[in-house]
């Protein structure tokens, strides 16, 4: 609900859409009659271009009245906001809090306003701090940074009063090629109307934007000077409610230089304390370095005599291997050799032998 809140309030006061709105209703009583029947629809109504200069004028109108409109608004409220009354005795640093506090409890619409937001960052700034020193030169830059932000909120002003002279130069260009165009030598008399009309479309768009200019400068000076006076009395009353509310520190008396040598004490502290955690990292990333290298050279030796070793092993073990394969290829031939004997004894039966093979096989028949 809040984002729709937001989204309806920046739209309200959109001066694009006030400006569009305002320039609709002005070109609505132009065609209707009601602002006369020469002037008005002649120059603001008689091109394209005299349109978009009309609602381009509007719009900066609308921004220079919601500018207006926004001064007048800060001013009724100003000497509304204040801080109350200062005690007889300076004011504790830290009850710079619960002035802000105070400032939280305004309405929110008065939360935006020059007078709040200085004060705030003025109390933010004592409260940081601790003391008012160096407040009215902070005070000094807040007010600068207001001055800018004024500037920029007109950015878009400015942008309109430079594109309402140019689009008056587009329209005069674009007069003159109408009438060029319309320009026919063999029929000057039937042409001259064509070319009247646009030499007229030529004068009457840059007459126009000049002078929807000239006006818009002249509304811009005037809200200028109510927004620059506005901010001048923002200043005044920021240094009425804030200077002299708290106390500065003086930097020259005995206590601050107590103080000043304490601080440097602190700081040569500090910069011996950083200069030894210094040396403690050097000195763990030079011990971490050497422990890694002899690790890795110790890794290595290990590699390589667990290299040496399978090495040794593999040799010994292919030595044995050849060993094993000569006996066992002296084994082949001493068994090639022996059948290679019984082979030839066995191509030499006995008689003997065959004689008493044939015996037997008899007597086993007779049997």
């Amino acid at each position: 609900m809040n984002r729709i809140h937001r989204l309806v309030a920046a739209v309200l006061v959109s001066p694009i859409l006030w400006g569009l709105a305002g320039g609709s209703a002005f070109f609505a009583l132009v065609h209707a009659g009601t602002l006369g029947r020469d002037f008005f629809p002649r120059y603001c109504a008689g091109h394209p271009v005299n349109y978009a200069e009309t609602y381009l004028f509007f719009v900066g109108l609308a921004v220079l009245v919601l500018r207006a409109l926004e001064v007048a608004a800060e001013r009724q409220r100003l000497n509304r906001i204040h801080l109350g009354p200062a005690p007889a005795g300076a004011q504790s640093p830290h009850e710079a809090q619960e002035l802000l506090a105070r400032l939280e409890r305004l309405p929110q619409a008065w939360q935006k306003d020059s007078l709040v937001r200085r004060l705030r960052a003025g109390l933010e700034y004592v409260f940081r701090r601790g003391s008012s020193n160096g407040l009215q030169e902070h005070l000094a830059h807040l007010a600068d940074a207001d001055a800018e932000r004024a500037h920029a909120g007109l950015g878009l002003l400015r942008l309109i009063v430079w594109a309402i002279p140019i689009l008056g130069f587009l329209g005069t260009v674009i007069g003159i090629t109408m009438a060029i165009a319309s320009l026919r030598p063999t029929a000057l008399e039937e042409s001259m109307t064509e070319v009247t009309a646009g030499l007229g479309v030529a004068f009457d768009t840059t007459a126009l934007a000049l002078a929807l200019s000239i006006v818009l400068m002249f509304v811009q000076h005037s809200v200028d000077r109510a927004g620059g006076a506005l901010l001048e009395e923002v200043a005044r009353r920021a240094e009425e409610e804030l200077l002299g509310r708290f106390p500065e520190i003086d930097l020259t008396g005995p206590e601050a230089a107590a103080v000043r040598r304490l601080a440097e004490t602190m700081i040569r502290s500090l910069e011996q304390l950083v200069r030894r955690q210094a040396e403690l990292w050097q000195q763990a990333l030079d011990e971490a370095q050497s422990r890694w290298a002899t690790m890795a050279a110790e890794a290595g030796q290990q590699l390589q005599s667990a290299l040496a070793g399978a090495l040794a092993d593999t040799m010994q073990v292919r030595t044995r291997q050849e060993a094993e394969a000569r006996r066992f290829e002296e084994t082949l031939a001493r068994l090639a050799a022996a059948i290679h004997l019984l082979n030839a004894r066995l191509g030499e039966p006995s008689r003997s032998g065959i004689l008493s093979l044939e015996r037997a096989r008899r007597t086993g028949e007779a049997a």
